[in-house]
Parts: structure tokens; sequence; C-alpha cells
């Protein structure tokens, strides 16, 4: 299958310029380029459009320069002295003959005239494709262009977006323009560029008609201004930086434009100039005009200038630019051999390829290589797209009707599927309903439990609240009194707690009762001792501070049971009756624990307890009330790594227990109750008590425990066991003072 071809046209007067290319894996491959000449003009020339705030003619006024007046006999060429011919034998004869002769030209007058549409079609005959892809270009000069600083269209709406072209363009053109008339682009600098044309259809039109004699489908994919395109083949073919400010020129036949780019976007675009190449100061005037804009402190600096065309001045052009602007580089618009490839060797000449530029940069515009940089202002009507996209889906026509035909049989199979599942859908919600109608009364029951089960739970709250606080300060005035009582001759006249510290003033008799007083309290400051008189009498004024007053009373601790209870979705609980009241325990669940973790050889090695844990220190009497507290209700571990303690005459139990009083001491039972006989600090002083309980025997434990936030003591604790009620029995068994001085806790990981 042959490579698709896209084909570049650009016209001047009566003559179109050809350029096709083909895609390549690095850019494109110029096949040919071709010139035809046409036996009628393409477009009637009308210089100036472009400027319709008639800028030139200040611009030319300032700078005294004479304006070149336009022929007004365009439209007769055959008229001696008027047409364009007889302009360029005014200028050189020769230069004429060899540019423009065509013995196989056909005269107006003739008999056997052939439209400029036949021509074209029998062209693209030649060329043996039933489908042709074009890109054309709107000759420089046709466009308008308006540059607006400091808007973003792409962040308006749709409509706001009209409102601001149309604002922006009615009152240059006296009319709302039409959105296929107007493109845009964002410029350098936060700016917008528009682009405008309206009356420039002529190409399109041609490609139309000429589309009527060809056996075959034309498609126009792309249609660009030549600055657009101009600007696309330096972004291309150049390596450009941010700051380097390009130069274009043009030189047409009657007008010339300038135009600047600052790295890759349009900087700036001049007026059209109303001379061309058949006005011998044409390249001064250009000259002026750029250095216009270098004094107007517009064009901050220039890096290089660029030929895009010069028509019949190509020969003096670069030369005369050379030699004004010494340090500027000055060349012909080229190609990169790395984009572009070539058929034939003579289309590596840029002298050869000026003129085809416009061409060969519409032919890569239709291509879509490279589109970010080419197609930014498209000015191709919808009208024309609308037209061939409908003869895209021409072909698929049949197969539209063949769905439309099967589309009520597809429907009504999908309708009768539905029914279907809507009838089944209905009984299984009627059978639902049934359901909820039975268990409504039993929900109703639930919703009142819960209710009361959460005033309940409230109140037990705020009674454990109140009881906290009330037996915190049961047990510091109990300290207090205690105390005091055991000290003579003085008297406390005010306590004051803040946060974790109790602030104490009073009176004492004597100097020495103070420190006596301090030492109530494991850490205490006395602040200030004052003498002075009382009754006439010298008494001592005092205020001392404890601090952590906490650590040295009992605080009211009461592990609640947790229910864990769904509301929502409920939970179901198996009651099972089978046991009599009096049958064993069930096995207790607790981690496995490795051989690094606790070991009884040494004392830094040992168990930390969990994070809540009794933090009651050792030497207290053991009651009812230590007991419960130390009562933990969780009897599972979380953890996979679980172990099960089996009670002698439960199914699968062998050998010995491991619980008691005494023995060695070669496993720690997590989930066990042991008797903790010394709750110390020093970490020496425990270690030796660990070790002499050892040699009596005892199944000793060791771990330090968190009292209070940043405070550790150590733990040693002696026995195994599986009940609370079976510690309590061990208890009678150890000597005094052990027997009254202990409290029992269970081993947690």
């Amino acid at each position: 299958m042959a490579k698709k071809e896209f084909i570049g046209i650009c016209s001047e007067y009566d003559r179109l310029r050809m350029a096709r290319v083909q895609l390549t894996k690095g850019g494109i491959k110029l096949l040919g380029v071709e010139t035809l000449d046409m036996p009628y003009p393409i477009a009637k020339i009308n210089e100036g459009t472009s400027d319709p705030l008639n800028l030139t003619d200040d611009i030319d006024e300032f700078f005294g320069l004479d304006v070149v007046e336009k022929d007004t006999d365009d439209s007769f060429p055959e008229l001696t002295g008027s047409g364009k011919k007889s302009k360029e034998s005014d200028i050189s004869g020769e230069s004429y003959l060899e540019d423009n002769f065509d013995m196989t030209r056909i005269d107006e007058d003739s008999d056997t005239v052939t439209d400029n549409e036949k021509i074209l079609a029998d062209y693209f005959q030649k060329l043996g494709r039933k489908k042709l892809h074009f890109g054309l270009h709107i000759p420089f000069g046709k466009t308008t262009f308006q540059f607006v600083r400091n808007v973003d269209p792409d962040k308006m709406r749709k409509k706001e977006q009209i409102d601001f072209f149309n604002e922006k363009l009615r009152p240059i053109h006296n009319e709302d323009p039409e959105p296929d008339h107007y493109s845009w682009a964002k410029a350098a600098e936060n700016t917008c560029l528009i682009a405008y044309n309206r009356n420039e259809t002529s190409l399109i039109n041609l490609i139309e008609v000429a589309e009527t004699y060809y056996k075959g489908k034309l498609i126009i994919n792309e249609r660009l201004p030549d600055e657009s395109i101009w600007a696309g083949l330096v972004r291309v073919n150049y390596n450009l930086t941010p700051d380097d400010i390009t130069g274009i020129i043009a030189i047409g036949e009657k007008s010339s434009r300038i135009m600047f780019m600052k790295g890759r976007e349009i900087f700036n675009i001049l007026p059209i100039i109303n001379e061309g190449e058949n006005s011998d100061d044409i390249l001064n005037t250009i000259f002026s005009k750029i250095l216009f804009e270098i004094d107007k402190g517009e064009l901050p600096k220039l890096n290089r200038i660029l030929i895009a065309r010069s028509a019949k001045l190509s020969e003096k052009v670069k030369p005369y630019f050379e030699k004004q602007f010494d340090e500027i580089e000055v060349d012909y618009l080229s190609l990169h051999p790395q984009y572009v490839s070539y058929a034939d060797e003579i289309l590596s000449s840029p002298d050869y390829l000026q003129p085809y530029l416009s061409a060969i940069g519409a032919a890569w515009a239709a291509s879509g290589a490279n589109e970010k940089e080419f197609s930014e202002l498209a000015l191709l009507p919808d009208y024309v797209k609308e037209k061939q996209r409908t003869l895209k889906i021409e072909w698929h026509g049949i197969v539209i009707l063949i769905f439309i035909a099967l589309t009520p049989l597809y429907i009504n199979n999908l309708y009768l599927s539905r029914e279907a599942e809507l009838a089944q859908l209905e009984q299984q919600v009627r059978l639902i309903e049934n359901q909820i109608e039975e268990l409504r009364p039993i929900a109703n029951m639930t919703e009142d439990l819960v209710a009361d089960y959460q005033v309940i739970q409230s109140e037990n709250d705020r009674l454990l609240e109140l009881a906290s606080y009330s037996q915190k300060w049961s047990e510091v005035f109990s300290l207090m009194n205690d105390g005091i009582s055991q000290i003579p001759q003085i008297w406390l006249t005010s306590l004051r707690s803040d946060d974790e510290n109790l602030n104490l003033t009073g009176v004492s008799l004597t100097r020495q009762q103070i420190p006596v007083l301090a030492r109530l309290f494991t850490d205490a400051n006395i602040q200030q001792v004052s003498e002075t008189e009382l009754r006439e009498q010298p008494v001592y004024t005092f205020a001392m501070q404890a601090n952590n007053y906490r650590q040295d009373i009992e605080e009211f601790l009461i592990e609640m049971p947790q229910v864990e209870f769904d509301f929502e979705q409920g939970a179901m609980i198996e009651l099972d009756f089978s046991l009599a009241p009096e049958a064993i325990e069930a096995p207790v669940l607790v981690p496995a624990i490795n051989d690094n973790q606790f070991s009884g050889n040494s004392p830094s090695e040992v168990l930390t307890p969990a994070e809540g844990e009794d933090t009651e220190i050792a030497n207290q009497p053991v009651n009812e009330a230590t007991i419960a507290n130390q009562n933990d209700a969780e009897t599972t571990a979380e953890n996979n790594d679980v172990q099960i303690i089996e009670t002698p005459g439960q199914e699968g139990f062998t050998g010995t227990t491991r619980y008691g009083l005494r023995g060695p001491e070669d496993e720690l039972l997590i989930g066990s109750y042991t008797i903790v006989l010394h709750s110390i600090p020093d970490s020496t002083r425990a270690d030796a008590e660990y070790q002499m309980l050892r040699q009596e025997g005892y199944k000793a434990t060791l771990w330090q425990a968190e009292i209070e936030e940043g405070q550790f003591n150590w733990r040693i604790g002696v026995g195994h066991f599986q009940t609370i009620s079976d510690a309590l029995n061990a208890i009678t068994e150890l000597p005094e003072p052990y027997r009254s001085n202990n409290f029992i806790i269970r081993i947690r990981e």
C-alpha cells in the first residue's frame, strides 16, 4: 500500500505553487515542488487589507517615505502597461522572459480556453490517487493580527470567549465576527494573539470546484496564514532559546511583511508594508521599520534575521541586511536535514525552495506531524470540516441501516428480560417485607434495651468519674490526717492542688517539725520558712510543695467490663446450659513467649507490663478490692501465636501443671496470676530480692512497670496461678512479712 501524500498549495495572482510530502519516521520527505500557471487570476489582489487602522501610513509619514501607488488596473492584465506582465517587463524584460514565459500557455482570447479548475483537476488526475489531502495557505497581508496582553481565553467559558473576541474585533471590522473567521493562540509574555480572516476563500473555492472534475476525493486538512506557516517552520527547523529574538522578512510583488518571534512564540507582527519587489526603496523601508521598533523599545535585541520570501530580490536581500546588521545572523529560512529528506538533490537548495516555503509548510501542517508547531492559528471554515466529515461516514450507511433494523428486536428482547427480572425482584421484596413484619416486635424491644443500656452506661461513667475524685481526695486527706496526727504543734493554713502537685502552707512551733511533715510525701520541696510571732510567741510559717502526690496514694481504679455490641447489625449470643455451675473453668488463651523475651538469670531481661496495668506499689495489704482491681476479664489474646493451658481433667491434658508457688521458673505464663511482694525503683536491690526468692525455691518473676508517666518500678512476684482463688490460698503458705504485705496481679504481655 502506497504511503499517503499531502499536497501544500499557495497562490500568487495567476500562479499556484505546489509541494508534495510524505511522512517519515523523523519528519517528512519532500517528493517534489511544481508551479502551475492558471489562465485566470486566482483572486484579485487587494493590498493593505491587514492594516484596517491605517498604521502603515503613519509610520511611513514618520520616516518621510514615499508610498508606491497601487495599480488600479490589475483586473485587466491584457491591457498594455496595466497588467502584471507589463509591470514585470518594465523592471526587467529579460527577467520576465526567464520567469514567466510559457509556450504552452493559452491566452484568454483563444478558442480553447480552459478553466483554472479543469487544469487543477487534470494535474491531480496525473498523480493517480483516489484521495488527496491538502494544506492551504492564506497569502500574507490578507489576515489581520491583534495582540491582547494579560488575557488567557483558556480560563473563560465558551460564551465568555465569544463575547471577548466580539468586543476586540467589532471596533476594527464594524461587525460581529463568525467563530470560523478568527483563531487565537498564546503568545509571549502572557499575551493572546488573535488572527482574523473573512473573505480570502479563493483557494477553498478552487479546490471544491476542481473536485467536480476529479474522479476521487479532495480533502482539505489544514488552512493557515503565511505568517503562522513561517513561524511553524522556524520552530521545527531551528534551535530556539526562550530569549532569542528572530526576525522574519517576506517581500512580495506589491507588499511586504515583517514579524518577530521571541523564543518559540510570535512576539510582534508589523503592519503590512505597501511596497514590494517593484519598489527600489523596499530594502531601505524594511531596514527603517526594524530600526523604528528598536528605537521604540519594543525590540530589546535581535539575534537573527531569516528571509522567508524575497522573489526577484534574492541576490540583494541577504547581502544588504548582512551589511546593515554586521553582528546579527542573516540567512534564508531553510529546512533542517534532520527533519526533511529530499527525493531529488536539487530540492535541497534554499534558493530554489524559497518560493515554495509556504506550500511546503502547508503540506507539513496537513500531514499532522509537529501539529503543535503549526496549527495554533488554523482558519479552516466549519462548513468545510462538516462536509468532509459527512463524506467519511457515508460508506457506513448500510451498516447503520442494519443496526437500525435490528434495534426494535434488541429492545423487545431487553424489555422481556427486564420484565422477568422485575417480577422476580418484586417477589423477593414481598418476602423480605413479611420477614420484617415478623421481626418488628423484636426490633422494637431491642431498641428499648439499647436506649436503657445507654442511660445506664452514662450513669456508670458519671459514677466512676465522681468515685475517682472521691477516692483520690479521701486518700489525700487520710494521708495528711494520719501524718499530721503524729506531728504535734503544727497546723495547716491552706491546701491547694495544681495538676500533679500539692501546695501546702502552715504554722509550726518548731523548725524541726517542718521537714518531718515533708517526709510524708515521696517528693516534697520546702519552698519557704520564716519566723514570726503569734500571740506573743515565736512561730514558723512555711510553704511546701508535694510533687506528683498521686504516687503516694492508692487511686480508685476499677475496670468495668466493655460490651462489644453492634446496635445496627446486632449480635448473636450463644447460651450453653450443658455444664453445671461447678464445671471447671475454660482454658486460658495466652500468647506464646520467645526465649529471649524473658529470662530469670539476669535482672536486665525483664518483661514490660501491658499498657494500663495496675501501678500500685508493693508492701500493701491484700484485700478483695485490690484483687478485684487486678482482675482482667479478657482471657483471649488478640494475636496469632496462642497457647492453650489446659487444666487437669480436661480433654487433651498431659503432664504435670506448670502452676504453683514453688518450683523452677522455666517459662513465664502470660495470663496467669502472681503474688507481688516488692515494688521498688532501685534495680540493684530488685535483682538481689529476685535472686534471694529464687534461692528459696519460689517461682520468682521480675519485671519493670511504669507507675506514673516517666517513673518506673521493679516488681518481684512469686508463683503462677490459674485463678485468683488459687493465689489467695497460696498467700497462707508465705512467711511473714510476705503474708501481710502483698497484692495479686495478672501477668500481661
